[in-house]
């Protein structure tokens, strides 16, 4: 009783405490989505007012009327332009001039001047009127600028106007590269003043590739989800970067300002959820202390109240406590007290000499299942080993013919199911007879064995290779066509003719092979219809002067 009031307790404490803290969650991820997305928002319009400034501001400098004459005029006039813009805003990492033929003739700091920039994106688009590039490594200036401190590439967004003369012909452009930790610092900027903890800002192209922030250069998002967001231009609950299901999320898209047609950046704000559910959780804890506590206050007086009721059980839990933990101890002492007690004592007591009983069966049992398992153990082993030795070739460690063809119909039944290619190659070493001759057959066998690891080590696992008898091997390849069933066997016979094989006291055996392939047709009956025609484009191949590749692709005639 005093268990049952206390659980009954704690389940309706537990049970109000998560129904109210599922619903807090979910308003607080509404909530936290909202800011975050308001937090996308002003970082966005941020970039698209800081973009402008920078467009409204090459654009004033291209059409100043002082600077007129001095576009083509003295360099050095014009740098000192240039560089009095950069320093009222240091983030221009390069700006200069170059004329319609694409040379630099005045630039910041005569970086790049008499150098053609007639092939970067920026000075093509301004040729035809007013551009703005997106984020890119720097590729000129990368070496000029020198080493920045975090190691990292200078990344540039580049901003460029045509220059013109009083009678509107094109003199060239002006061109400025705004050095992209601009944004990084208005990023910081943002979030130092939001005060949010854990809150981070990322920014993707159009394309979805991060340009700000982690996994910086990786595409993340998807073009179904990049189209949705577009067409929303701002929303909540994007599925973004690394355990998107641990991070509550906002977006917004920059579309521009006034006349800066903007680059359409998506920046994405996200808060941990476990950051932003913590007064949740607080909540809960405060909640469910106080409800334990009730809970067992109303378990203490459950239990002073039944405790004079379970006297007479609790005495016979401690005489059944005593079973198996003394010597003599197996059965329960008669209890007497009311009838329901004296009855189970009696149940209890017939249960004990029932399970004493059937404890000696179950461990009679247990021997002989065990003594059987080991034995079915050890004859699957012997019968697994007598399979191996009689599929296996003794010298090589290879597929015999017998082992090879039972695992070469299996790979051909799912070859034909799925049709599938499989490429079929036949080996034969060349003069093999000369070199048992000459050698002995104790050489003859390292050779065999030495073509039999240079074949398996060519071949995938997925691969059979096997040997037939003699001098001759098969190599079955799944899922491969004609052309790479050629490359594998020249492979292969490249291989051999490059390394010699190792021999006491004489200078090391160089050996060659023949090589016939062939590719599993759909008219074969079986694997030896495609065995048969590698045969003769082997044949071929020792026919025309050894060590050389030949594949057969037309059916054999069968009574040829």
């Amino acid at each position: 009783m005093a268990v049952a009031t206390g659980a009954l307790c704690i389940l309706l404490v537990l049970a109000a405490s998560s129904g109210a803290g599922w619903f807090a969650r979910q308003r607080t991820a509404e909530l936290v989505s909202g800011h975050m997305a308001d937090l996308a928002v002003a970082m966005a319009a941020r970039l698209d007012h800081d973009m402008f400034e920078r467009y409204r501001e090459i654009g004033v400098l291209s059409g100043l009327e002082p600077l007129r004459d001095s576009w083509l005029g003295d360099p050095a006039v014009l740098r000192a332009s240039l560089e009095q813009l950069q320093q009222s805003y240091p983030d221009y990492a390069w700006i200069g001039f170059a004329d319609t033929s694409g040379n630099v003739r005045a630039a910041t700091r005569s970086m790049l001047e008499g150098l053609s920039v007639a092939e970067r994106p920026w000075f093509r688009g301004a040729l035809n009127g007013p551009f703005v590039g997106d984020v890119h490594d720097a590729i000129l200036l990368a070496k000029l600028l020198g080493p920045r401190r975090d190691d990292e590439p200078f990344r540039f967004v580049d901003v460029a106007y045509p220059i013109r003369d009083r009678e509107g012909r094109l003199l060239g452009v002006l061109g400025a590269h705004l050095s992209w930790d601009w944004a990084a610092e208005a990023r910081d900027v943002l979030l130092r003043e939001s005060r949010l903890d854990g809150t981070r800002v990322a920014i993707l192209d159009q394309a979805g590739r991060v340009l700000l922030g982690e996994r910086r250069g990786q595409v993340l998002l998807d073009k179904s989800i990049m189209d949705r967001m577009v067409a929303q231009q701002r929303g909540v609950d994007i599925a973004f970067g690394a355990e998107p299901d641990q991070w509550l999320s906002g977006f917004a898209i920059a579309r521009g300002y006034r006349n800066y047609p903007g680059l359409s950046w998506i920046v994405i704000a996200q808060q941990p959820t476990a950051v932003a559910n913590a007064p949740v959780r607080n909540l809960i804890a405060i909640t469910v202390s106080i409800g334990l506590l009730l809970s067992l206050a109303g378990a203490l007086s459950a239990w002073l109240l039944a405790r004079r009721l379970t006297q007479p059980i609790r005495n016979l839990t401690l005489d059944a406590e005593r079973i198996g933990r003394g010597l003599g101890t197996d059965t329960l002492p008669r209890v007497g007290g009311s009838h329901e007690v004296a009855q189970l004592s009696r149940t209890l007591r017939s249960l004990l000499r029932r399970i004493g009983l059937a404890e000696e069966q179950l461990a009679h049992a247990a021997e002989d299942i065990a003594s059987k398992n080991a034995e079915a153990r050890k004859l699957s082993h012997d019968v697994e080993r007598l399979r191996q030795l009689a599929e296996t070739d003794p010298l090589t460690g290879l597929l015999n013919r017998r082992g090879f063809l039972d695992a070469a119909d299996r790979l051909i039944s799912l070859a034909r199911r799925y049709n599938r290619a499989i490429g079929i190659v036949v080996v034969d070493i060349d003069h093999f007879k000369s070199v048992n001759d000459t050698h002995g057959h104790a050489v003859g066998d390292l050779a065999i064995r030495a073509v039999a690891e240079r074949l398996k080590a060519a071949a995938r696992e997925s691969d059979l290779v096997g040997r037939f008898g003699g001098e001759e091997f098969v190599v079955l390849l799944p899922e491969t066509d004609a052309t790479a069933t050629s490359a594998y066997a020249e492979r292969v016979r490249s291989m051999i003719e490059a390394s010699g094989i190792a021999l006491p006291d004489a200078p090391p055996l160089k050996l060659t092979v023949s090589l016939g392939c062939a590719e599993f047709l759909d008219s074969d009956e079986d694997v030896q219809d495609s065995i048969d025609r590698a045969d003769v484009a082997l044949y071929t191949a020792k026919s025309t002067g050894r060590n050389r590749v030949v594949f057969q692709q037309m059916p054999v005639s069968k009574h040829a």
